[in-house]
């Protein structure tokens, strides 16, 4: 990094480079259990979990699985919603050795057989409440085992789901793991090739490719978010796991810099666990720094702004639409947030008038943004985190520790970086970018090049090195923080036989960031009602890419080459709500 020496961006006590720990993702929640035993790990309706539970229960866990013959090359998906059970799961799989692969649990059922086919997962972990989805569709798969948990079975093994009402195969999650054993054993992981997560993201085509995350990824990605943010470097303990050390010792002075102390912090994330976000976020990187997580099951804003009272939460992460309905929420000056010192803003630029509110709304807290992508492990950027750095509005901030990123041609004709203040496509390099697409080389080829990530995103580097992003990928939208993919619904409209033409994309909306909107050319001999159209789509996909507005056009904006000018479409949603504001 060549302004590393630049003391209003980086810690002039902390090294040039880290030194990464050749460990697998086990080893985090090893080391926090020796290091914080007795620490509330999470908070779930108030029952509190300390960490060596957490850790006993992931190597219960572990050793049902290996009982299985469950190892390496094993596939697990998880079709879970946010629960405690979750986190020992995830574990409990990393442990084993076997890849985890998370399923949104509300997906349609098409979706669902999809993904679960295309990772080649031969075990599922469901809920109850779910377990009718995988019944239905467990014929279309490749599963050979489901394990079913519940609400009985979130703090104890003592209760198990009577499994008698299901089919052969099918276990209890509980009933595994106390009938388990603590034994700690080798599952023989290579950490730079192992894969310990397949997550899927939105392509091209419209259908989700499965991005190859090794142990190294994770752990590395962790280990720069951690050196980042907390001037924290890496110690591998006797017994294999790793735990964080502050490089800074002047406990007054760093909590004059920095937002907290190692094992001090309090979390609150509405970020459901099996987001990508979730992994990182809520599982993985308050772990190693100790923290306690409040795990919510869904975002209400009244509820949310009690328990930042009710738990003295310190940290506090989002994106911007969450931010407008907490700062401006009616009983907002009613609450004390004295205790927040950091927020953590993603998804979606923030904007300036944003900005100052948050900074209004949690005075003692610094405000942060970031950039990533689930290809390079959620993270390449964050803004300086001491408060004495320094910080550009609007940007997302400087690449992290051994994190390269060069602003190339949009056209894909060079691979030369451009001049500072060239706006182009985004390509990152680093230890935390991923192994390439499951199943998917010709696609792998498209984005990874020579060590380079292509991100498909348009930004561009100051020359102080700060990125900022001038737009996201060319056609994915951002509804209330979820990833929001046109080319999904585009698809479902052609089916329509009304449906001539259509494009979709996201209009501004103030209150949730962008809502998915149709434009639509009919064939004028089959008629059909926005409302028809509407529920042919939104009954076909996951509630949140919903189609929110569709209007009817007589054509589409297109190029020579007969491609549709989405650009065209946005800037005229974006003329309509100035002149509305206005």
């Amino acid at each position: 990094m060549k302004n590393w020496k630049d003391e209003r961006i980086f810690n002039q006590n902390m090294p040039k480079r880290i030194d990464y720990p050749n460990v697998p993702v086990g080893a985090v929640m090893k080391g926090s259990a020796e290091r914080f035993p007795d620490r509330d790990a999470y908070i779930y309706h108030d029952q509190r979990i300390k960490y060596k539970e957490i850790y006993r229960e992931s190597l219960r866990f572990a050793n049902a699985l290996r009982k299985m013959g469950v190892g390496k090359g094993t596939v697990i998906s998880t079709h879970l919603p946010t629960c405690p059970q979750y986190i020992v799961a995830f574990y409990g799989i990393a442990l084993s050795g076997a890849t985890y692969s998370p399923i949104n649990p509300y997906m349609p059922e098409n979706d669902v057989i999809y993904q679960l086919n295309n990772s080649d997962t031969t075990i599922v972990i469901t809920n109850e409440s779910l377990a009718h989805v995988i019944q239905n569709i467990y014929s279309d798969t490749k599963l050979e085992k489901v394990i079913v948990t519940g609400d009985q079975e979130m703090f104890s093994n003592d209760h198990p789901i009577d499994m008698r009402h299901y089919e052969e195969n099918w276990y209890s999650f509980a009933e595994l793991k106390g009938a388990s054993t603590e034994e700690e054993f080798d599952a023989g992981i290579d950490p730079q090739n192992d894969l310990v997560q397949i997550a899927y993201t939105g392509g091209t085509t419209g259908r989700p490719k499965g991005v190859m995350v090794t142990h190294a990824n994770l752990v590395n990605s962790i280990l720069q978010n951690t050196a980042w943010g907390y001037a924290a470097l890496p110690k591998e303990l006797d017994n294999g796991g790793i735990i964080l050390e502050e490089v800074e010792k002047d406990k007054d002075r760093y909590l004059s810099e920095y937002s907290s102390l190692i094992g001090t912090g309090i979390l609150l994330s509405p970020s459901p666990l099996f987001h990508v976000s979730g992994v990182f976020g809520s599982i993985m990187y308050p772990i190693i720094l100790g923290f306690t997580t409040i795990l919510i099951d869904r975002f209400i804003p009244d509820k949310f702004l009690e328990d930042i009272e009710k738990y003295q939460v310190t940290h506090i992460s989002g994106a911007p639409a969450m931010w407008n309905v907490l700062c401006r929420h009616p009983d907002v000056k009613k609450y004390n947030f004295d205790s927040i010192r950091n927020v953590g803003s993603g998804s979606a630029p923030l904007i300036k008038e944003e900005m100052k509110l948050l900074m209004k709304t949690f005075p003692n807290a610094t405000v942060g943004e970031g950039y990533g992508l689930t290809e390079a492990t959620s993270s390449v950027s964050s803004t300086v985190p001491f408060r004495s750095g320094l910080r550009k509005l609007g940007s997302v901030g400087h690449p992290l520790y051994d994190t390269e990123v060069k602003i190339v041609s949009s056209d894909g004709e060079s691979e030369e970086a451009l001049p500072v203040g060239k706006s182009g496509e985004i390509c990152v390099k680093g230890p935390q970018v991923m192994k390439g697409y499951y199943k998917n080389p010709e696609e792998t080829k498209e984005v990874l090049k020579d060590g380079w990530l292509h991100t498909g995103d348009i930004g561009v580097l100051d020359e102080d090195g700060f990125l900022t992003i001038v737009d996201r990928k060319k056609d994915m939208l951002i509804y209330n923080g979820y990833n929001v993919y046109p080319t999904r619904l585009e698809e479902i409209l052609f089916q329509h036989p009304s449906v001539v033409n259509a494009a979709v994309i996201g209009k501004p909306s103030p209150r949730v960031g962008e809502i998915p909107k149709a434009f639509v050319v009919l064939n004028p001999n089959q008629p059909v009602s926005e409302k028809e159209l509407m529920e042919f789509v939104n009954n076909r996909i996951v509630h949140y890419s919903k189609i929110r507005e569709v209007e009817f056009v007589k054509e589409l904006p297109l190029t020579p080459a007969g491609k549709i000018l989405k650009r065209v479409l946005r800037d005229q949603e974006k003329k309509k709500l100035e002149v509305m504001e206005k």
